[in-house]
């Protein structure tokens, strides 16, 4: 992977230009140019992130999870790991971004993916998002040994440099996030079915209310943009 060269830009309005950074109003749900007044639809709805260390299981339980979440948009962040290439930060802020437009859409994202909660706290695009809700997908030291071990050789995670790398990151996690969800005795239906559970507790009451533009902006349209 190449190093990060390009820091991700901020949100701003198409109108006015990338000069002209959008203010966020979550509790009024708008999105708003300080230059020019036009405003656009800020869902505003939460983001629920499965992290764990590699090996831990993320990847097992996305197609599981996406099953049994239908109403919500259920992604590996791997799938656009080539976007890592301008940037982690470009990255990551590109997944929220990509949540937003899920909102918009009336749905929930839940991400699968080795991500923390600082690492989206400082991003432009944060202020596109509702609450960040994590959780952790966690397992013994020997078993995430052994799992990574039986990767495929491209991933270059089986020398014990690496292992160790991932273990000391899983021990990481596992003093900083709450739930956690072991996948060392359960199958990934069990496993997924636990999460599915702790998604759908914290999914707003009446998420109809929050997933419809209630207001036309002024001018007609939304000149706002997340580049």
């Amino acid at each position: 992977m190449s190093r990060p060269v390009n820091s991700p830009e901020e949100v701003f309005c198409l109108s006015c230009g990338p000069g002209t950074i959008l203010d966020a109003d979550p509790r009024a749900h708008r999105l708003r140019c300080p230059r020019c007044g036009a405003g656009s639809w800020l869902p505003a709805l939460p983001l629920f992130v499965v992290t764990g260390a590699s090996g831990s299981g993320k990847t097992t339980i996305t197609g599981p999870l996406r099953s049994l979440l239908p109403g919500c948009l259920v992604l590996e962040t791997d799938v656009i790991l080539h976007v890592a290439a301008l940037g982690w930060d470009t990255w990551r802020n590109t997944w929220l971004q990509l949540t937003h437009a899920a909102a918009l859409g009336g749905q929930v994202t839940v991400l699968t993916g080795s991500l923390t909660p600082d690492q989206l706290e400082r991003l432009p695009a944060r202020k596109l998002i509702g609450p960040i809700h994590f959780a952790l997908l966690d397992c013994p030291d020997d078993l995430l040994a052994r799992r990574l071990r039986a990767r495929p050789a491209w991933r270059a995670t089986s020398s014990p440099a690496k292992i160790t790398e991932h273990q000391r990151f899983a021990a990481w996690l596992r003093a900083r996030i709450t739930p956690s969800f072991d996948t060392s005795a359960a199958s990934a239906t069990e496993v997924a079915g636990r999460v599915a559970a702790w998604v759908q507790a914290q999914l707003p009451s009446q998420p109809g209310r929050r997933m419809t533009n209630p207001t036309t902006p002024r001018s007609g349209r939304d000149d706002t943009s997340s580049a």
